[in-house]
């Protein structure tokens, strides 16, 4: 565990970080985010959580909030932040998640990114073709909700 994050799947030398947020909101569904299908985009056509980049000088909490914000028009301040988990993308990339739980109305939320967004179930969420790094962070936190009920 590093900062409160859990180490999921081969851990090795990134290239870059990426901070996200898995918002679950008043129905305990998860908000995940349809990448857009075209060549700039890592994953296309497949969902994830909000985030991105971690800018020069910018804590994994500042990145998370600033992404999140960005992309959803949601607002979230980093005491809500609880760390999750983190996983290397097929980039090398190092994501790390954290979740926020608020209650959420869809038409909140601004897409500012993306092809689509959804709130989903875990029973949704298996049918669907997710991100690798994301798929391995959402595995964990279902595993986390399981472990407590």
């Amino acid at each position: 565990m590093k900062d409160g994050f859990t180490t999921l799947g081969e851990w090795s030398e990134t290239t870059d970080t990426a901070a996200g947020i898995i918002l679950i909101d008043q129905h305990d569904r998860l908000l995940m985010q349809l990448r857009d299908i075209n060549d700039r985009t890592a994953g296309p056509g497949l969902w994830s959580i909000f985030g991105g980049q971690v800018e020069p000088g910018e804590t994994l909490h500042r990145a998370a909030i600033r992404e999140f914000a960005e992309e959803t028009g949601l607002t979230v301040s980093e005491d809500q932040l609880t760390p999750l988990g983190r996983a290397v993308s097929a980039r090398g990339t190092g994501l790390y998640a954290f979740t926020v739980k608020m209650p959420v109305d869809p038409r909140d939320i601004r897409l500012g990114e993306g092809a689509g967004f959804a709130f989903l179930t875990p029973a949704q969420i298996e049918t669907l073709p997710l991100m690798p790094a994301a798929g391995q962070i959402i595995a964990h936190y279902f595993t986390l909700c399981d472990a407590s009920d």
